[in-house]
């Protein structure tokens, strides 16, 4: 369950989640568009691949928030990323085994989607309403 102050942190990384989703989305459009649907729905498991277990961090890490509550907004971290990582290699694993993928595709979707990640916090400017004291 999220605490009522937990819901403020919650917001922008569900935002991201939405971003990144809709990211995968018009990446397997692109590639089926252009390529084949095999490129489409191979880009496609690439992203869900990315976006699966980051949503499974975010709703880990982001139940708690307050200073009473440290020690399970730190544990909700390393839990939430042994879990995301856990979770990306069983998806990896799984459609590289058995999925008959475009390999360039789920790999550059993957890829794509690692970007996003990393530069988010150039493009989502959101401080919870704290204000700035420089």
């Amino acid at each position: 369950m999220v605490d009522k102050l937990a819901k403020k942190s919650l917001k922008p990384g569900l935002y991201l989640l939405g971003f990144q989703l809709l990211l995968v989305l018009f990446i397997a459009l692109i590639l089926t568009v252009f390529f084949s649907v095999k490129s489409g729905y191979s880009g496609f498991a690439g992203g869900i691949t990315f976006v699966l277990p980051n949503l499974i961090f975010v709703l880990m890490a982001f139940t708690h928030a307050g200073a009473s509550k440290s020690k399970l907004i730190v544990r909700g971290f390393f839990v939430g990323e042994a879990i995301k990582i856990f979770f990306t290699v069983i998806l990896l694993s799984v459609f590289l085994k058995y999925g008959v993928l475009s390999l360039s595709a789920f790999y550059i979707s993957f890829l794509l989607l690692v970007i996003s990640q990393w530069l988010a916090p150039f493009f989502f400017d959101y401080n919870n309403g704290m204000k700035n004291d420089r």
